[in-house]
């Protein structure tokens, strides 16, 4: 399977690896680009069993710029271009604001999935197996670019290799089978990840599971649980790393209904109405979100409309 996932990686776009930077003249020396990759290694193995979402503030991008033949390094600097969630611009101007949010949203995993693929193609040549991490964070990217397919081959072979915990890649395969649309099988996935993931790392769990409950028909369930939620501020921000924009969108409008902040989710529905990626179904339940926040009675469309 991991073959014919970089075969079709490859017909993708990507930037060509430069020459090795030892044997450029007057570039970084050998051994320093072997010592970030033995650093890289060692956090990197640290995230795939401590389930850490950081890598500190070592500039890994600048590092896999001069260290282009390093996998362990070139994987580290996409986990960190991949736990950037750009913000939303004010409210007000949310709507004008999507083009270029998107197109950041949209650059920064694919500059990710250019790292990755280049690890697999160097660990391929030196006839070793890829960092560990590296499918797990394929998926993660191809997440963010809406590409369902290509996440759920990625994160088939990150557990089958082993990469992280079982439920982690029910996580990342729930978000997956929703953008499929295959509900059934998002739903067990995202309860069963809820149900096995330590509690520290369970509100991101829960996160995906109501968007998946709501998704499937059950809008109650899904904010009940979203209530309930007492998470800090990094689980909101993990869910956010995992979910491509209009996903994101909608579960921040669905959390804002929850909370009866009907302004707030009022802009977000309307937000994800804008984009293009919505389905018909998905199209239709955002438009019976914002119906439910006008008075009733109303004829005055939502806000911006």
């Amino acid at each position: 399977m991991s073959l014919l996932l970089v075969g079709s990686l490859l017909l993708a776009p990507v930037e060509a690896p430069g020459p090795t930077v030892w044997a450029e003249a007057g570039g970084r020396p050998w051994t320093g680009c072997r010592e970030r990759e033995r650093q890289a290694e060692g956090i990197l193995q640290r995230v795939s069993t401590q389930s850490e979402e950081s890598s500190g503030e070592s500039p890994w991008a600048a590092l896999a710029r001069d260290c282009p033949n390093a996998p362990s390094v070139l994987v580290l600097a996409a986990m960190r271009e991949l736990v950037k969630v750009p913000s939303y611009p004010p409210q007000i101007d949310l709507i004008d604001g999507l083009p270029r949010l998107a197109e950041i949203y949209r650059e920064s995993r694919l500059q990710a999935r250019t790292w990755l693929t280049r690890a697999l193609i160097e660990a391929e040549r030196r006839g070793e197996p890829p960092p560990v991490l590296t499918y797990y964070f394929l998926g993660y990217a191809a997440l963010g670019l809406g590409d369902a397919s290509t996440a759920r081959a990625a994160l088939a072979e990150a557990e089958r290799r082993g990469e992280v915990e079982g439920w982690r890649a029910d996580r990342a395969a729930a978000v997956a089978a929703l953008l499929a649309g295959e509900l059934p099988r998002a739903l067990e996935l995202a309860y069963r990840a809820r149900e096995l993931a330590p509690t520290a790392q369970r509100a991101t769990s829960v996160y995906v599971l109501a968007l998946v409950y709501d998704r499937a028909g059950a809008p109650e369930t899904a904010q009940r649980e979203l209530l309930a939620l007492r998470a800090p501020g990094s689980e909101r921000g993990a869910v956010d790393t995992l979910l491509p924009l209009h996903e994101r969108l909608y579960l921040n409008a669905l959390e804002q209904q929850a909370a009866r902040n009907n302004g707030s989710a009022a802009r977000l529905w309307e937000a994800y109405l804008a984009l293009p990626e919505p389905e018909a179904p998905e199209r239709a339940l955002a438009e019976r979100r914002l119906a439910e926040l006008r008075p009733r009675g109303s004829l005055v469309p939502g806000v911006g409309r």
